[in-house]
């Protein structure tokens, strides 16, 4: 990473340079503005650093959640388990419902917010063992792990869906609503990952009101 470079040494070593140099000292305004354009140049890189290092970590910058080659892993993990101790999981996607349409209105502060807000809402409301992720825009997904009967796992997917439906995300001073639908597949030791992900795309799908459009 770059080191800090304090602007006002900065300024002097070069008026020295120039003076050495016997060469007209560059005007302060000109100096501050090169380091200011040199300083900002290295918080990009900063921020362009953590987040390549959160991709690698596995976690989504914006919300910390898991990303999508995350929830890949931890979901053939969850199968793997299935199928060597006959456990079944279940795996949750919870959506936005017209997502897109709505972030175009609002703008990308205020889309930013409800999607850290949704995603504090799920990890609040899920247990140490289950795997959230955000895995694409407006989309969530929670692996249930180790599930003693189906119904639990439908009532938690309920749950989820109203919790994040019916819990506002204030943004300046507004109190703003989403709809959000989920959908839920129980899986076990005689699924697949590819398999498991498209049915509960389906269940999605699903869940959707009539005329509405996910995210």
């Amino acid at each position: 990473m770059a080191k800090f470079k304090d602007p006002l040494q900065n300024m002097m070593r070069r008026r020295e340079a120039d003076f050495d140099a016997g060469q007209e000292p560059a005007s302060d305004y000109d100096t501050l503005m090169s380091d200011y354009k040199e300083l900002q140049r290295m918080v990009e890189e900063q921020a362009q650093m953590i987040t390549a290092l959160q991709r690698e970590s596995g976690a989504d910058p914006l919300t910390g959640l898991a990303n999508h080659r995350t929830l890949g892993a931890e979901l053939e993990r969850s199968l793997a388990t299935a199928r060597r101790y006959g456990r079944r999981h279940g795996l949750i996607l919870l959506s936005i419902v017209d997502f897109t349409n709505l972030s175009n209105q609002l703008g990308e502060v205020a889309t930013d917010a409800i999607l850290r807000h949704t995603a504090s809402l799920i990890r609040q409301n899920i247990r140490p063992t289950d795997i959230a992720a955000h895995p694409r825009f407006g989309e969530f997904a929670i692996i249930l792990n180790e599930l003693r009967a189906i119904e639990n796992a439908e009532m938690r997917a309920a749950e989820l869906s109203s919790i994040t439906s019916s819990t506002p995300c204030i943004i300046g001073g507004r109190s703003l609503h989403t709809m959000v639908v989920h959908g839920l597949t129980v899986f076990g030791q005689d699924d697949d990952a590819a398999d498991v992900m498209a049915r509960t795309r389906k269940a999605l799908a699903a869940s959707a009101p009539t005329g509405t459009i996910l995210s």
